[in-house]
């Protein structure tokens, strides 16, 4: 039952007229979330289309490179051109996104649609998170950032859902179609039920810089993406280990350019791990490397050991979702003094999860397997909200803006290391070789456990994070 709080909250939502344009920044999130998951369902009808077999794990990649990117400038695009003008060309960006990759004839022009479509879909979610700092007050932000949560999760449900659906009939570029008629349908809302004037909370230190456009950070960002990324799918691993530290390393120069740039991209503390935000953002990268390990290879793992379908794989990834929504949902209402108890129970949860698979996968223990991926899940849903809350309200009044998109832009960075690292990891542990079951039992075991570290600093970041009461910085 509903609190008097979380009523109070709604109905303000609703008196001042701002429910609506929170439910047109939902609708931007629900096209990004659902359409990551939708294309990975409908890749083989691509393949036997259009061909192009070697470079299926790009059409995710540059996806997220899109993301990654779109969601490093949002905030400094938003400063100066607004939410809502920035909104209808993130959706006309992913809808010519969507367009492109449906009439593509070839592997090479579909990627370049994948690419589009995720400069606009990272925009639109990281949109989501500029809009509430800027346009809602205080203290709603917490409860509006858990929605944005589960409806992120439920997107990353229907996705499967809608890419089989479509898979089943071949009409995979149909698929791509009905998001570009969703992306047209969203910019007629936004122009409809916007007003041509910013709305209000805009706070004064969001005034737009002035200056020229950081093209060398942002091309920097690139490089580093695009070098982990292509690490992770060689089979040498001196190769792959050196390409990760270089990309690793091309983001930590990115990071240091920003900090002296006229206009930043990111919170000025992203590198000081002594400061609240620095801290938050550290244990958020590290948390998301260390959890990419069953989604990357343990499908792979369970098929060449115990011949478990990729249903049962697909089931526990949908629980992990599931897991999270539902643990989001339990804590929406949550006072901001239980901030620090749920940031940190969220990520011993998700630690122990991805610690536990290094046990369960290599024995096949379904049961464990379902644990941990739940564990994931509940971790990182009931510290979310949190995690975001603290970040925006711990960083200096003109980062907020900047602060409330770094968290999903390092999550994604995160997750690409991740992937790389875990396939480096399976590489050595003999699947460069070849497949086998050997190798696939080795692999089952470091894809996990290599990342035991990561997750102990991750817990050292939390418990840093989390040293100074969310009260006592900006409100």
């Amino acid at each position: 039952m509903a609190t008097s709080v979380e009523r109070s909250g709604w109905h303000e939502l609703r008196a001042s007229g701002l429910l609506g344009r929170f439910l047109l920044l939902c609708m931007g999130v629900s096209l990004h979330s659902i359409d990551t998951l939708v294309t990975a369902t409908i890749a083989p009808a691509i393949v036997e289309d259009i061909g192009g077999v070697a470079f299926v794990n790009w059409m995710i990649s540059l996806y997220q490179l899109g993301a990654i990117v779109a969601g490093t400038v949002t905030a400094f695009l938003a400063q100066r051109h607004g939410v809502r003008r920035l909104l209808i060309s993130a959706a006309l960006t992913y809808g010519a996104g969507c367009a492109v990759a449906a009439l593509a004839g070839n592997m090479g022009e579909l990627l370049i649609g994948r690419v589009v479509q995720g400069l606009g879909g990272g925009m639109l979610l990281s949109l989501c998170y500029v809009g509430i700092q800027r346009w809602f007050p205080h203290h709603l932000w917490k409860r509006l950032f858990g929605i944005n949560a589960v409806i992120w999760g439920a997107g990353s449900l229907l996705g499967p859902l809608i890419g089989s659906a479509f898979a089943t009939f071949h009409a995979w570029r149909e698929a791509f179609w009905l998001f570009t008629a969703l992306a047209a349908v969203l910019i007629g809302l936004i122009t409809l039920r916007l007003p041509a004037r910013e709305p209000g909370h805009a706070p004064a230190t969001a005034v737009a810089d002035t200056g020229s456009w950081p093209f060398a950070t942002l091309l920097v960002i690139v490089c580093g993406t695009l070098t982990i990324a292509a690490s992770g799918a060689t089979g040498r691993p001196v190769l792959a280990i050196g390409g990760c530290l270089v990309g690793i390393g091309l983001l930590y120069m990115a990071a240091r350019m920003d900090r002296t740039s006229a206009n930043r991209l990111l919170p000025t503390a992203l590198l000081q791990t002594d400061h609240p935000v620095g801290a938050g953002l550290l244990m958020l990268f590290a948390i998301a490397v260390a959890t990419t390990g069953f989604w990357t290879y343990g499908p792979l793992v369970l098929k060449i050991l115990f011949n478990v379908t990729p249903a049962f794989s697909g089931f526990a990834l949908a629980g992990e979702s599931i897991a999270w929504s539902v643990g989001t949902m339990a804590v929406a209402a949550s006072p901001l003094s239980a901030d620090r108890a749920l940031i940190r129970a969220g990520v011993v949860l998700a630690g122990a999860g991805a610690v536990g698979f290094a046990a369960a996968v290599p024995t096949g223990s379904l049961t464990g397997i379902i644990v941990c991926a739940l564990l994931q899940g509940v971790g990182f849903g009931i510290s979310w909200p949190s995690i975001v809350h603290r970040i925006v309200r711990m960083a200096d009044p003109a980062d907020q803006a900047r602060a409330a998109t770094s968290p999903t832009t390092v999550l994604r960075i995160g997750y690409a290391v991740g992937t790389a690292a875990t396939g480096i990891a399976a590489n050595i542990a003999g699947l460069a070789d070849g497949v086998s079951v050997a190798a696939a039992k080795a692999a089952g075991f470091w894809v996990f456990a290599a990342f035991i570290p990561i997750v102990a600093l991750s817990l050292a970041g939390a418990w840093r994070f989390t040293a100074t009461d969310a009260g006592s910085r900006h409100d």
